[in-house]
């Protein structure tokens, strides 16, 4: 899934909330590389409390979800996010590293916490509410259930 993102929304959305103006638009390639937009990202600050995460968009059918526990290459080390061990990432969303530690030994940075809360609204994907408001494939995502 690709993320289109307006930044000045985005920093709009530390502030409140407003569902005409989404963090993100999401789009999925098609077979023939043509994006389809199939929903929306809202965001909100990590301090967000579920309360007020669940003013936003409520916690009963939104699947609000933090990125935690990345290891990122060094700064100024753009060449090393596609370095593989075992067949894995060794820096990004997708890296079996989970841990300060593993991440030291690889030369990473570590971040407990990357950016803050968000919420796919795949409303163009599925007439499906599971599908609409699931995480999907979305590696290094915690949630809120």
């Amino acid at each position: 899934m690709y993320h289109f993102t307006n930044w000045r929304w985005a920093i709009e959305a530390m502030f409140h909330f407003d569902a005409a103006k989404p963090t993100s638009l999401l789009y999925r390639e098609d077979a023939n590389g043509h994006f389809e937009l199939v929903g929306a990202m809202y965001t909100a600050p990590a301090r967000t409390t579920y309360a007020d995460l669940d003013a936003r968009i409520p916690l009963s059918v939104a699947r609000w979800h933090e990125h935690v526990n990345w290891c990122l290459p060094p700064r100024g080390a753009r060449q090393r996010w596609g370095e593989q061990r075992g067949g894995h990432p060794v820096f990004g969303p997708a890296s079996p590293i989970a841990t300060r530690a593993a991440c030291d030994s690889v030369g990473g940075r570590f971040k407990p916490r990357v950016l803050g809360w968000m919420v796919h609204v795949r409303a163009f994907a599925s007439d499906d509410p599971a599908v609409i408001w699931s995480v999907g494939h979305h590696p290094g995502a915690a949630g809120r259930p």
